[in-house]
């Protein structure tokens, strides 16, 4: 059993093994721990740790808060007879880093490893498997990284995780609608909407693939849908692909395939 298991999707939660026990630390400290696991490949010289979290303190009372906290984090990741170094590397230089060789479980590795890599699959060539792999990465998203962290770079690997959020929905509405699995496409599609509602290609997808599944009234009231989210949120109408593709289907001549273009 994974002996440390941490999540930064939503709150961040650090615990042993089957989370009988969570380990509490302050703010500041999750802060060092989330920064150290998302760039855990990397050393870190104290100074550019100090200057990015306490840079608004004198020098000497930045490097002596860092000091604090990472001894603090020590304490919670490696009490008593755990290996110093288990957890927090140290080089002789002082630079400092997370020890990702280490027995512990993160459900940012685990979600950007599956997807970026299932993701990246044509989705003519994915099998069911892959599908449910991806399945099981997204389902590991459920908020948005660091929820109530603000700094410049929780700030970029937020949106950088949303992004591969979203394309991984996109790539499973697609490859859901290429096999006809209708309905599972469209749960795809309104969820990338619930999370980006002016994404305007996808309501376009989510048109065809209910229109491919029969239901040509829902097409239609998704259209007047996305009409009403554009307006509110921008002042403007639809494009005119998103019109034609409306008129189209008043008419009965709309698209019948739905888009599966990675």
């Amino acid at each position: 059993m994974t002996a440390l298991r941490i999540c930064l999707f939503g709150s961040i939660r650090i615990a042993r093994a089957d989370w009988a026990s969570e380990l509490k630390i302050t703010r500041a400290v999750q802060a060092l721990l989330a920064y150290l696991l998302l760039y855990r490949h990397r050393i870190h010289p104290r100074e550019v740790l100090a200057n990015l979290f306490w840079g608004d303190h004198p020098e000497e009372r930045a490097r002596s808060c860092l000091s604090t906290a990472l001894w603090r984090l020590r304490c919670a990741l490696e009490p008593g007879d755990t290996t110093r170094g288990t957890y927090l590397v140290t080089t002789p230089m002082g630079e400092v880093g997370f020890n990702h060789k280490s027995d512990y479980w993160l459900d940012v590795a685990v979600f950007e490893d599956q997807a970026s890599r299932i993701a990246g699959k044509p989705i003519q060539v994915m099998d069911a498997d892959d599908a449910h792999q991806l399945e099981n990465s997204i389902q590991l998203y459920v908020g948005e990284l660091l929820e109530g962290f603000y700094d410049d770079w929780a700030l970029r690997e937020r949106e950088r995780l949303r992004s591969l959020h979203l394309k991984s929905l996109a790539h499973l509405m697609r490859y859901y609608g290429y096999h006809g699995a209708y309905e599972h496409a469209i749960t795809c599609g309104q969820n990338i909407l619930n999370h980006d509602p002016l994404r305007e290609e996808i309501h376009r997808e989510v048109m065809r693939l209910y229109l491919q599944s029969g239901q040509r009234a829902q097409a239609i009231r998704h259209y007047k849908s996305c009409c009403q989210i554009l307006d509110a949120e921008l002042g403007i109408p639809p494009m005119e692909e998103t019109r034609m593709l409306y008129h189209q289907i008043l008419q009965g001549t709309g698209d019948q395939q739905t888009q599966c273009t990675p």
